[in-house]
């Protein structure tokens, strides 16, 4: 794997000519990647994503022995080696004859905030508010057990996942030009070098990783990894298709 910064302030460039792209501002040095050898790019610009809010809200008509739950699920990916990659609980609270919409909402949100989930739960006059934090910003929520009707979920924030990365989680990882306080997109290119022993990165398949920082425009680039300008790529093999067409002209004229 390589990994390659382009620091703020640069111009990103990829000029493509002769079937091969020319990625010019990358910190250390232009790279240079044969157009045929890129299997495939994926562009994710940075966003630090939408924090999920859900609600959950219990009424006043409460019965002793009544229960009320929901399950929360999470994907908190590596957070945690002791933990699942997706953690799951049932949050549960069974009324009591003492019981208020107030400390049935206190009790839920106690069992939340215990968890070792990326949520924090308040509760205020009955309802519950569950608010994700960063950057694992989605979670479910579903409905178990509503004995009496006392329960009502809804979800009023739509959580989104965050994309690219910050500079602080790059410097971490020991990335060369990494800048602490910026944050980066990430474009990703699966790359196989289509000359083995002649290659301009690498012999064989690898991941080319290129944090980019968010404030430099990537459409140059973009353009020639989406090769609109396919008449460079492309000349070579019609010229050759043309001279071989030529020969073929030629040697059926020789039969007739």
């Amino acid at each position: 794997m390589k990994n390659l910064i382009v620091k703020s302030g640069t111009t990103l460039t990829g000029a493509l000519n002769d079937g091969v792209i020319k990625i010019a501002g990358v910190f250390g040095g232009d790279v240079e990647l044969d157009y045929n050898g890129i299997k495939k790019a994926d562009l994710a610009a940075y966003s630090a994503g939408t924090a999920q809010v859900s609600t959950v809200t219990y009424a006043s008509s409460l019965t002793a022995g009544d229960k009320v739950s929901f399950q929360l699920v999470q994907d908190l990916g590596d957070k945690n080696d002791a933990l699942t990659d997706v953690y799951t609980q049932v949050i549960e609270h069974t009324i009591t004859a003492t019981d208020t919409v107030t400390t049935i909402a206190t009790s839920i949100k106690d069992q939340v905030n215990d968890l070792p989930f990326e949520i924090v739960a308040t509760s205020a006059a009955g309802v519950v508010t569950l608010t994700a934090t960063a950057p694992y910003t989605i979670f479910n929520i579903a409905e178990v057990k509503d004995d009496g009707g006392n329960q009502a979920i809804a979800t009023t924030t739509t959580g989104v996942a965050p994309a690219g990365i910050t500079g602080t989680d790059l410097v971490a990882m020991g990335v060369e030009g990494a800048v602490s306080g910026s944050n980066y997109d990430i474009l990703e290119l699966i790359y196989e070098d289509p000359r083995p022993g002649d290659s301009i990165i690498a012999n064989g398949t690898q991941v080319i990783t290129l944090y980019i920082d968010s404030g430099v425009s990537t459409a140059d680039l973009e353009n020639s990894l989406k090769a609109l300008d396919i008449a460079d790529v492309s000349a070579n093999a019609i010229s050759d298709i043309n001279g071989a067409l030529a020969q073929i002209r030629k040697y059926l004229a020789k039969l007739s």
